[in-house]
């Protein structure tokens, strides 16, 4: 009796950390590979392709005119939209 009444007052300790989202652990290259896989593609539809450009004095004015225009889109909607629209309309035309 005294031996049951021991093991029962132990404390019970949990394991440390989140629980695995699927039947085991992740190891480190699957954890990277999601890792980059987030980064490259942070939304669905999205290639993730990062694009740096300097724009002219008349292409930043035009922007800063659309941003105002659309003021509940970003930038880079704006530039999405501006450049399939052009696609679009480059392709009717040939």
């Amino acid at each position: 009796m005294a031996q049951t009444t021991a093991v029962l007052s132990q404390q019970v300790t949990k394991k440390r950390g989140r629980k695995p989202q699927g039947d085991r652990p992740m190891t480190s290259a699957e954890r990277a590979k999601a890792s980059r896989d987030r980064r490259r593609f942070p939304m669905e539809g999205y290639s993730g392709k990062p694009v740096s450009v300097m724009l002219s004095g008349d292409a930043h004015r035009a922007l800063d005119e659309l941003v105002s225009t659309y003021s509940g889109q970003s930038q880079k909607e704006i530039i999405d939209l501006a450049l399939i629209h052009l696609l679009k309309s480059q392709q009717v035309t040939q």
